[in-house]
C-alpha cells in the first residue's frame, strides 16, 4: 500500500492530478520543443517541408525511487504540397503506474503570402494505462488488487498556429476529450490547453537568439509557465537557460552533419521532492532530410536570374 501511495503521489506532481483517488492523465513536462517543434502542436506536422524525427529520454528527480520516466519517438513530414502528416509514440512510467500512447496528426498549411504561413492541425490518439501489482506491497492491497490492472482511452488534439520566418504563435488542445476508465479510481483524461509564442533574433552574422514562452492550463489543475531563451551560434550549437514556475534548467545541443540534432538538457530546483534529488535529465537525438535545391538554370546575359524567378 505504501507503494501505491508513493506512486500516486508522485503523479500528483508531475502530471497535476485532481483528490488523490483519481489520477490525470497530464501531459510530461519536456524540453525538446527547442529542436523538436512539433511536440509542440500537431499543427507543425509538415511545417519544415522536410521528413525528420526525433527520440526523447527524460528521467526526473534521480535518485527518488520510483520517480518518473519518459520515452518518446516523434516523426512527421510533408506529404503533398501544402498538407504534413506525423506521429507519436510516448511511454511514461512512475512507480507502479504506466501509460503508454500513440497519436497521429495531420497538418493543412495555408500560405497567407511571402513568408506567411497559418498552420492548422488535428489528431487522434490512444492511452493504454497500466498498472503493475507485482511488488509484495501491491499484492496485499485489496483495493489495488480490484482495480483493473489495463484500461483504455481515445484522445483528440487540435492546433493552429501562424508563422513566418521570425515569429511563431500558436495555440493548442493536446488533450480535447474529458474521459474516464471504466475504474474512475484509477485514471481520468482531461481538456488541457496550450499557448507558444517564440521570436528569433539574428544579433549579427554570427550569433542569434530565439526566446520562446510557453503556457500550460490544465484544468483543475496550477497554470503552468516557462521561458527558453536559446543563444545560437551559427545556426549549428546553442545554449539553453530555461526559467520554469518551479525550476531552472539549462540546454546544450548542437547540429551535426546538417542532418543530425542532439540536445541535451539538466533542471533543479530547491523546491518539494525536486529539492532532494540529484536533478532531472533529458536527451533528444533527432534527424532531419535536408531540403531539395532549386534546380535552376544558371544566369545568362540574355535572361538575369531574376527573369527565371519568375518563370
Amino acid at each position: 500500500m505504501k507503494k501505491i501511495i508513493i506512486s500516486i503521489f508522485l503523479l500528483t506532481i508531475v502530471y497535476g492530478s485532481r483528490p488523490i483517488e483519481m489520477i490525470a492523465q497530464q501531459l510530461s513536462l519536456s524540453n525538446q520543443y527547442v529542436v523538436n517543434k512539433f511536440s509542440l502542436s500537431p499543427a507543425y506536422a509538415g511545417a519544415g517541408e522536410i521528413f525528420e524525427a526525433f527520440g526523447n529520454y527524460r528521467r526526473d528527480w534521480m535518485g527518488i525511487s520510483g520517480a518518473p520516466e519518459t520515452k518518446s519517438i516523434y516523426a512527421d513530414g510533408l506529404v503533398y504540397k501544402n498538407m504534413g502528416l506525423g506521429g507519436s509514440v510516448t511511454s511514461q512510467q512512475a512507480g507502479i503506474f504506466t501509460n503508454l500512447s500513440a497519436n497521429l496528426n495531420y497538418a493543412y498549411h495555408l500560405h497567407l503570402s511571402g513568408f506567411h504561413y497559418l498552420s492548422l492541425g488535428i489528431g487522434l490518439g490512444v492511452i493504454e494505462n497500466h498498472l503493475d501489482l507485482s511488488s509484495k506491497g501491491a499484492q496485499d492491497d485489496p483495493i489495488a488488487l480490484n482495480a483493473n490492472r489495463t484500461s483504455t482511452m481515445m484522445n483528440a488534439s487540435f492546433g493552429i498556429v501562424y508563422r513566418n520566418r521570425v515569429i511563431d504563435f500558436g495555440f493548442s488542445a493536446p488533450q480535447l476529450l474529458k474521459n474516464k476508465t471504466m475504474d474512475t479510481h484509477l485514471y481520468y483524461l482531461e481538456t488541457q490547453y496550450q499557448g507558444h509564442l517564440s521570436y528569433k533574433v539574428a544579433l549579427n552574422k554570427t550569433w542569434a537568439i530565439a526566446p520562446t514562452a510557453i503556457v500550460m492550463l490544465p484544468k483543475d489543475a496550477p497554470t503552468f509557465y516557462e521561458i527558453a531563451i536559446p543563444i545560437i551560434y551559427q545556426n549549428k550549437i546553442w545554449l539553453t537557460p530555461t526559467y520554469k514556475k518551479s525550476s531552472i534548467a539549462i540546454g546544450l545541443g548542437a547540429r551535426i552533419c546538417s542532418n543530425f540534432i542532439f540536445n541535451y538538457s539538466y533542471e533543479f530546483s530547491s523546491m518539494g521532492i525536486s529539492g532532494q534529488s540529484s536533478g532531472t535529465h533529458e536527451i533528444t537525438i533527432g534527424w532531419k532530410l535536408n531540403k531539395k535545391k532549386n534546380d535552376e538554370p544558371t544566369p545568362d546575359a540574355k535572361k538575369p536570374y531574376y527573369k527565371w524567378l519568375g518563370k
